[in-house]
């Protein structure tokens, strides 16, 4: 009997996001809220992640806020997220901006995706 395959795809990608899919399908790892996403890289231990896609707002009162606070406090203390590259694909202008700013100054190669027709919403 064959068994599923478990394993995170290659290259790995994690998206946090709690509407928005790829319109092309890509193979992601997905967390839809900021307990999930930080459950999510936690359990990746050294895996590195190529491309981590983070919108701000969660739904309701739930931001990514946590998740840029376990980005910059490991990069802090010498034990970074092996992440090439983290795009901030959020609508929300101040906190994208802020968002950069934090993960830029924590190390982190960062770009913000406006391409808005790369993605599907689940309302």
């Amino acid at each position: 009997m064959a068994t599923a395959d478990t394993s995170p795809p290659t290259p790995l990608t994690v998206l946090v996001d709690d509407l928005r899919g790829f319109k092309d399908e890509r193979p992601a790892l997905v967390a839809c809220s900021s307990r999930k996403a930080i459950e999510l890289l936690e359990g990746l231990g050294d895996r590195r992640v190529d491309h981590l896609w983070l919108d701000h707002d969660l739904g309701g009162e739930d931001t990514i806020q946590p998740v840029i606070d376990l980005l910059v406090r490991l990069a802090r203390t010498g034990s970074p997220l092996d992440v090439g590259l983290v795009h901030i694909h959020t609508a929300n202008v101040g906190a994208g901006h802020w968002m950069r700013l934090e993960l830029a100054a924590a190390g982190y190669a960062v770009v913000r995706s406006y391409s808005l027709g790369m993605w599907t919403i689940d309302a």
